[in-house]
């Protein structure tokens, strides 16, 4: 190795080598992490040492290359409940095909306006899978935000995610420039859910909507105290 790679910019592994192709670069690692401190499924510590096993990912892109994660791990096998696991892995959830760095620069490049179909011949993934980890995105960090007050000055509007037309609703922070949260849908019964458990609703002084008669009624129930702006 040339030594000029030192970090995946994940914590918990060692860097074995790496080798670079015209468009991947392939680095191979190890778990710092010689067993996990009990079973995932019962919490027994009972574990048993199997044989060695190589968790292949996608990673974030390094010197304009594609990066491609393998992970050498360990299989257990708790003598309590007798399940068969590879022991959990920083920045990498189970079942998933790439690191969690990845998913989310998906989700981040998706939600300042790339299309799904052209991030998916950029980064070599499906569209529909950039379609699935950002709505799984946005599920997470919309439970994220529950503990949050919601902003004093609050921008509503709709949004398609693609071509099938499946629509989303934004909701911005107006006094800060920012957005506030994404929820998927726009119909009263599709966002009804997620305003009844904002905090400081009666708190909002000004809500602006376009002229969708569904958000008007809903500011009216939600904000009460607020000043409602149609454009």
């Amino acid at each position: 190795m040339s030594g000029h790679i030192t970090s995946i910019g994940i914590k918990g592994y060692k860097i074995l080598k790496h080798t670079a192709k015209a468009d991947s670069l392939e680095i191979d690692l190890q778990a710092r992490a010689k067993r996990p401190p009990a079973c995932t499924r019962c919490g027994s510590r009972r574990l048993q040492s199997k044989v060695f096993y190589l968790r292949r990912v996608r990673h974030l892109e390094s010197f304009g290359r594609a990066s491609k994660l393998r992970i050498r791990c360990r299989r257990f096998t708790c003598k309590a409940c007798m399940r068969s696991f590879v022991q959990p892995l920083p920045g990498v959830l189970p079942g998933r095909h790439s690191t969690e760095s990845f998913r989310e620069d998906l989700y981040v490049l998706h939600h300042e306006g790339i299309p799904s179909s052209v991030m998916g011949r950029l980064k070599h993934v499906a569209s529909a899978t950039v379609s699935r980890i950002y709505s799984q995105f946005t599920r997470r960090k919309a439970s994220e935000r529950i503990s949050l007050d919601c902003p004093l000055v609050l921008g509503i509007d709709e949004h398609t995610l693609h071509k099938k037309k499946q629509f989303s609703t934004t909701f911005c922070d107006l006094g800060n420039h920012r957005v506030f949260d994404i929820v998927p849908g726009k119909s009263a019964a599709e966002l009804e859910g997620f305003l009844s458990q904002l905090r400081g609703r009666e708190k909002v002084k000004m809500v602006c909507i376009d002229l969708c008669p569904a958000f008007r009624s809903l500011v009216r129930r939600y904000f009460p105290n607020a000043i409602l702006i149609s454009t």
